[in-house]
């Protein structure tokens, strides 16, 4: 089975197509050109390099226009990814395996499920020719739509039976008085603290430092743009990082309290100081709080908090029952190395 594994795990998908090249250069018929592979396996089930492009690549492409994509971190997404998609495979091979319900029933409720949502694409589209068109123009067909469905589905139900349906049941044995307690003393900094805040500062100087500030005050409150993008537009402008309020030098008061009055996106009026006229938004802006135990809100907000640690342990307990059950390879082409269980 490993063998196997492992010769599965290099099945490569070619094509010997023309790509999108420049004209002047045009490829050789002869070389083969990749347009898919394998990168992980998950006991007979596989990942391809188009379906963990799909999951990557528009957070990737979203940081990159951000201007928040560092040296080598598409690399990391990718494998962070990688990473997701095997936990749901494994977690989508258990789903029979946790007692809760025979494998027959999971198949049932598998079926059901499908079905429900086969009929809501066939209200949007109106027919199922219009299904299939759809389809087709994404490159895709239905054996490939519903094997990706059980993938999405069965997984859910794993969660469902391991982790959502046990806390059910026994909630009152994992939210107890005492871990709320602790949970509160261990975190009172999150329900009793003063006003916090950031801002992000554009500092304008010379002759028409003033005008300037005013006509990009305008422009920052009309638009959704960062402080670098504000600057840019104005010839000597400097944008500062994102800065806490209480850190900021005491020349920098007025934009200190303009800051701590919030709300989030607040843009300040031209502030004057140090031979420099800074406008500020705010970024991040936490009001003073004084939150007891006892007061409701907080109580709300501590049982929300322990029944997301419960929930986490009780999904790492799943994913470490199936975990044992699966065996996975991961190709190289993501830095990837075999891993074999039991």
């Amino acid at each position: 089975m490993r063998i196997i594994g492992v010769m599965r795990g290099y099945v490569l998908i070619w094509c010997g197509v023309v790509t999108l090249l420049p004209a002047q250069d045009p490829p050789d018929p002869r070389r083969p050109v990749l347009v898919d592979a394998v990168v992980a396996t998950v006991n007979d089930g596989a990942i391809t390099l188009s379906e963990l492009r799909n999951v990557a690549d528009p957070f990737i492409r979203r940081e990159a226009a951000l201007g928040k994509l560092g040296k080598g971190e598409a690399e990391a997404f990718y494998q962070q990814a990688l990473g997701e998609l095997i936990d749901k495979h494994r977690l989508a091979q258990a789903a029979k395996t946790f007692g809760v319900f025979t494998p027959e029933q999971v198949e049932m409720f598998f079926q059901r499920e499908l079905a429900r949502q086969e009929q809501e694409q066939l209200r949007d589209f109106g027919s199922f020719p219009a299904i299939t068109r759809e389809l087709k123009r994404l490159g895709r067909t239905w054996p490939t739509v519903q094997s990706e469905k059980r993938i999405d589905i069965m997984s859910r139900f794993a969660k469902e039976f391991a982790v959502y349906m046990r806390l059910q049941k026994q909630s009152n044995l994992y939210l107890t008085p005492r871990m709320l307690r602790e949970t509160y003393e261990r975190e009172r900094h999150l329900f009793v603290h003063g006003a916090m805040a950031r801002v992000s500062i554009v500092v304008f100087r010379g002759n028409d430092a003033r005008a300037s500030a005013e006509k990009a005050t305008v422009e920052w409150r009309e638009q959704e743009i960062d402080g670098q993008q504000l600057a840019a537009r104005y010839p000597g402008a400097i944008a500062l990082s994102d800065k806490a309020a209480d850190t900021l030098a005491p020349e920098l008061d007025a934009i200190k309290t303009f800051a701590l009055a919030g709300p989030v996106g607040n843009i300040s009026p031209p502030f004057e100081s140090d031979g420099a006229v800074r406008i500020a938004k705010i970024t991040l802006h936490l009001a003073e709080r004084n939150g007891r135990f006892e007061d409701p809100a907080v109580q709300d907000e501590l049982r929300a908090r322990c029944e997301k640690r419960v929930v986490d342990e009780f999904v790492k307990q799943a994913l470490d029952r199936a975990e044992f059950r699966t065996e996975v390879w991961q190709s190289r082409l993501v830095g990837g190395r075999r891993q074999s269980q039991n």
